[in-house]
């Protein structure tokens, strides 16, 4: 067994002690409020105070009395997952917080797992999304997506879309490997062929060369994964500069054009299509009250996105597990309550896995298109209830 870290011994020794008698639930919210990955910090800050200033900042407890959810952020800093850690076990010890949330990169989220298990403290993951991270602790539980999730039904949108050869270039990490095993394996399926592949390091934004591989092999499209930030915009960008839309090829991914991002890109943009588990257009109630609640706030410049959501829902869904559960509630309880759970959501709704504790939810096939004179994702295509695929084809030992 591994020894464990003296940090996260002395979280293992207080908890339970000094948050037994708090009246005050913490959740330390791990992500980037500064480097490649900023943008995702002021999307999930936003969206946690537009809840709690729509829902309140208590929930009344199974004995009777108002307990107050408490917010501490922390900055990742872009700085990879040593500093997720050493954060994470910063918040348990110091600060003995009864949930961790946030990580908007799979690696950070990773990292803290044998944190939450000594320290035994759930883990609300708001958007990494490597497929296997779920099966890493008990304690996590993800409101976000998986990339095969959204992967498969952007490869099946293709083959039907009468795409015969693509190329594909992901971010070197984890959810990279995701995106270009299942798009591969599902694009081959239903006949086409993948006439080249590439990876590229997770923050590069100088993607020329790439471009370059891309128009001499002239496949139909290019599909790609970026982590969202600044290697996503610079890919997206080099996509028109390096003239391969003018030569026919189309362009696919995920998360790169997300309504944050839009306002980085011309024209040149319209016709990518991407797949998502949210659309900002849409007319369910808990997003009419998330787009007010940010307009209220932040002013009409807030924009909702896929990580407003997450933050969003992954709130509601740590609201209610005290509501149901109280304060003091172990750890695995919190997360055993979820199971199973159905909740309304900005996006339509979601559930969590009774047994993988992911998400199952609608995935949305999109085109940006102009609308009354901005850049938007239409909606061109649903995929109702999706299970993360990779569990599909993994499913737990024993089973």
């Amino acid at each position: 067994m591994k020894l464990v870290t003296g940090a996260v011994a002395v979280a293992a020794g207080l908890f339970g002690v000094s948050a037994a008698s708090a009246d005050v639930v913490k959740v330390g919210l791990i992500v980037s409020f500064s480097g490649a990955f900023a943008t995702w910090g002021t999307q999930f800050q936003q969206a946690i105070q537009a809840y709690q200033s729509a829902n309140g900042h208590t929930v009344k407890g199974p004995d009777g009395k108002d307990h107050e959810i408490q917010f501490i952020y922390r900055d990742a800093a872009s700085a990879g997952p040593d500093k997720a850690k050493q954060l994470a076990e910063e918040l348990a010890v110091r600060d003995k917080v009864k949930f961790l949330a946030g990580f908007e990169l799979s690696p950070h989220a990773m990292a803290v797992a044998e944190t939450a298990g000594q320290a035994k403290i759930p883990v609300v993951i708001m958007n990494a999304g490597t497929a296997s991270i779920t099966r890493g602790s008990p304690y996590y539980v993800r409101v976000s997506f998986t990339i095969p999730q959204l992967v498969v039904p952007a490869a099946q949108w293709a083959s039907k879309s009468g795409f015969k050869k693509i190329y594909t270039i992901v971010s070197d990490y984890a959810p990279g490997y995701d995106a270009e095993a299942y798009f591969t394996k599902e694009f081959k399926a239903g006949g086409g062929e993948i006439v080249g592949a590439a990876r590229t390091p997770q923050q590069e934004t100088n993607f020329a060369a790439y471009m370059e591989k891309v128009l001499q092999a002239k496949p139909d499209a290019l599909y790609m994964f970026q982590p969202v930030g600044s290697p996503s915009i610079a890919f997206v960008k080099a996509f028109f500069e390096r003239g391969l839309k003018a030569s026919g090829i189309k362009l696919m991914g995920g998360g790169e054009t997300q309504e944050t991002l839009l306002p980085n890109f011309s024209d040149d943009i319209i016709g990518t299509v991407t797949t998502a588990q949210y659309t900002p257009n849409n007319t369910f109630p808990e997003n009419i009250k998330l787009k007010a609640e940010l307009r209220k706030l932040f002013g009409d410049k807030a924009q909702a996105d896929a990580s407003s959501v997450a933050a969003w829902d992954g709130t509601a869904v740590i609201h209610q597990a005290v509501s149901a559960l109280g304060p003091n509630a172990d750890g695995l309880a919190y997360v055993d309550f979820l199971r199973g759970k159905t909740f309304a959501s900005p996006r339509g709704k979601f559930m969590i896995d009774p047994v993988e504790r992911d998400i199952i939810q609608d995935i949305y096939i999109r085109r940006v298109e102009k609308v009354d004179g901005k850049l938007a994702n239409v909606v061109i295509g649903k995929v109702e209830m999706v299970k993360d695929p990779w569990k599909i084809d993994n499913p737990p030992k024993g089973n």
